[in-house]
């Protein structure tokens, strides 16, 4: 047994039509607000706008429901409950002992977990953010033309960012099964990082003095997954629209948002200057590799 086929098992584990179909109905029910609500503002800002602008407008709602929504909370959560059904549900059934019995090393089958559980999840959340561009596209009555500039032109950046996302919060929840070897526990602290995401985008929303005078950004997970999209975008499609900075500044703030006396909108906004984009990626993916470092060599010495 190697590490594909370590792989396959997890992805076969994961694989449960129960817990697929709940979270797609979960995910398509929100979804749903989400699109009457942007969907109705991308169809007033395009009524007085020719067909060759309607694709910005639709790619300032666009991003900010990925960013929240399509590889946001929804794929943060399912990321913590993938993590409790692998390794820590191994664990329990006490089948761990008989995997780790066969002639494959601990660091493959941790390896192998991990693939099978950050792939499967960037699966699906790249569905899940053409759900999302569907869902829009539908509600907004906007024409086909705007598919192009307002989710064609993002659409391999945010496979890049789907992909970050699920390798981030797949390493915390596979590393947490190794330091607990129980499903709950796991997934109760796995959900950590989707609850500090929504309490610290709600700080920015409802009370953004608050939250700069608490220096609640250095700890937003949410602040910083904002950073490395804008990060990914900008390498992939090049400068946002300013319309589109906007959007991100509003709901993810990233972007400083226009004074509100200002006569015209500028032509590009500047970053905050919270953290570089660069520094968020960076301690992020430090932070997984120092966390998986420490789940292999307890997984190394574990005792089953």
């Amino acid at each position: 047994m190697r590490i594909p086929t370590v792989l396959r098992k997890t992805v076969g584990d994961l694989s449960n039509p129960k817990v697929l179909l709940a979270y797609f109905v979960l995910y398509l029910g929100v979804l749903t607000f989400f699109a009457i609500g942007f969907g109705s503002e991308i169809s007033e800002q395009t009524a007085s706008l020719p067909p060759s602008e309607h694709g910005t407008a639709m790619l300032g709602a666009f991003l900010p429901v990925v960013y929240i929504w399509g590889s946001g909370l929804a794929v943060l959560s399912l990321g913590a409950v993938f993590g409790a059904l692998t390794l820590a549900a191994e664990a329990e059934a006490g089948t761990l002992r008989i995997l780790l019995s066969k002639p494959v090393r601990r660091w493959q089958v941790l390896a192998g977990t991990l693939g099978g559980v950050v792939g499967y999840l960037t699966l699906v959340a790249v569905t899940s953010t053409l759900l999302a561009a569907v869902a829009l596209y539908e509600a907004s009555g906007v024409g086909a033309a705007a598919l192009e500039d307002g989710v064609f032109d993002v659409l391999p950046g945010l496979i890049v960012y789907a992909l970050f996302a699920s390798a981030f919060v797949g390493s915390i929840s596979v590393s947490l099964s190794v330091f607990t070897r129980d499903r709950l526990r796991t997934a109760i602290a796995g959900l950590l990082v989707p609850a500090v995401f929504f309490v610290c985008w709600v700080a920015k929303l409802i009370v953004p003095a608050r939250y700069e005078d608490y220096s609640l950004y250095f700890v937003d997970v949410g602040y910083h997954l904002g950073n490395g999209l804008v990060l990914i975008l900008e390498a992939t499609r090049g400068d946002l629209p300013v319309e589109a900075q906007q959007s991100l500044g509003l709901f993810a703030g990233v972007y400083e948002q226009p004074a509100p006396d200002a006569e015209t909108t500028p032509e590009s906004l500047e970053l905050v200057a919270y953290v570089e984009p660069v520094t968020s990626l960076a301690a992020l993916s430090l932070f997984v590799i120092a966390l998986l470092a420490v789940a292999t060599v307890r997984f190394q010495r574990m005792d089953v």
